[in-house]
């Protein structure tokens, strides 16, 4: 069956992809499988995200606002955060796609190649898709520039109702931990370097280690599976490839193209937004707009995430240094890659020619770039800036 884009991946970034594309009047096939289990954590600006999906608020899927607290660097947490079922929040999304014209089909696939001008996608069933743009949203893949291997191992349990509802994250010695209370359930989170011990014993190691969370799975039973997922920093995009022509390569979005540490970067929002990058690029260059320029707006979007992310990282891992050596190793690794990805820093204004979003069309114009707009911005917009 042929199509115009083929989203490959079901969470939410391929799901949001695939909404706003198909949205737009573009025939969208999404292909996937059921995401992993789990809570997550969902801050403001996620929840505008989760409006412009269609998902108003977030009301009928989200918990909260619920208070964040806890310790960081020996100092008390205060914040607030809503709480989203993983698995629920990108079937919502996923139905989206579909009521915005998109077809979905929740299969693996097993096979994919660029055959003359058209990408052929199989599935396990047996079925052939091809499109001649592909978008790859299955998280973390091919080739890539990563921070510390970083583990992350969530489980659910029950218990008797508590009446406490919340979050909280706290240090220990091999890593940090994250949970979650919704009276008589509570999700719990560990992230740490593999190889050092068993993953299925980190939730009693930092239990030992951390009161409040030993407090909470006091007569808590698991519940179902633990779900284990990476967690470092990762940039998904093999610079050298560029000099391929971009439709020889799929585009990336969500994990696939940046993923970033939790500690650094909200997973759903980093999701949401590549979504709508990437979308924006396709259907700029479906409109007739040039390709390889489209691909170097997203790509130094991307890159700027990625190197915020690290260095966000560094700067986190670091306030707990004496905590123990995983603290100022998992720091130090996230420094070294904070330094720009071939772009050199840049020491007070010169004009460039970069790729501009104007009026829906990425266009290459003249912009000034300076420390505080490495991307640059437009010269009239940069006159009417404050202090510009």
């Amino acid at each position: 069956m042929t199509h115009e884009v083929i989203v490959l991946g079901a969470g939410p970034a391929g799901s949001a992809v695939a909404r706003r594309l198909a949205a737009s009047g573009i025939g969208v096939a999404l292909i996937g499988m059921t995401p992993r289990a789990g809570w997550e954590g969902v801050s403001d600006r996620s929840r505008l995200l989760l409006a412009e999906e269609g998902i108003e608020h977030g009301r009928d899927l989200l918990t909260g606002p619920l208070a964040r607290r806890g310790r960081w660097a020996d100092r008390p947490v205060e914040g607030r955060e809503w709480l989203v079922e993983r698995a629920r929040l990108a079937s919502s999304l996923r139905d989206r796609a579909v009521l915005a014209g998109a077809e979905v089909r929740m299969a693996a696939v097993t096979g994919v190649a660029r055959a003359s001008d058209q990408w052929r996608v199989v599935t396990r069933g047996g079925d052939l898709l091809t499109a001649p743009v592909l978008i790859e949203a299955r998280g973390r893949r091919g080739p890539a520039r990563r921070g510390p291997l970083l583990l992350a191992i969530g489980q659910s349990f029950r218990r008797h109702p508590r009446g406490v509802v919340g979050t909280r994250i706290e240090p220990a010695d091999f890593g940090w931990c994250w949970w979650a209370e919704r009276d008589d359930e509570l999700w719990v989170q560990i992230v740490a370097r593999p190889g050092r011990s068993r993953p299925d014993g980190w939730v009693a190691a930092a239990a030992r280690q951390i009161p409040g969370l030993s407090e909470a799975l006091n007569g808590a039973t698991p519940t179902g599976e633990p779900s284990a997922c990476a967690a470092h920093a990762r940039f998904g995009l093999d610079r050298s490839s560029r000099a391929q022509e971009p439709a020889l390569r799929p585009w990336r979005v969500g994990d696939a193209a940046v993923a970033l540490d939790p500690l650094s970067g909200q997973g759903i929002y980093q999701a949401l937004k590549s979504a709508k990058l990437v979308a924006t690029a396709i259907l700029s260059v479906l409109n007739g707009g040039n390709a390889a320029l489209a691909e170097r707006f997203v790509i130094e979007r991307h890159e700027e995430d990625f190197l915020r992310g690290v260095r966000v990282a560094a700067e986190f891992y670091g306030q707990n240094a004496a905590h123990g050596e995983f603290w100022a190793q998992t720091a130090k690794a996230y420094e070294v890659l904070s330094v720009p990805l071939g772009r050199p820093h840049v020491a007070g204004r010169r004009i460039e020619r970069r790729p501009t979003l104007i009026d829906g069309r990425i266009v290459e114009r003249e912009v000034i770039v300076s420390g505080a707009h490495p991307r640059g911005v437009l010269q009239d917009a940069l006159a009417n800036h404050p202090g510009g």
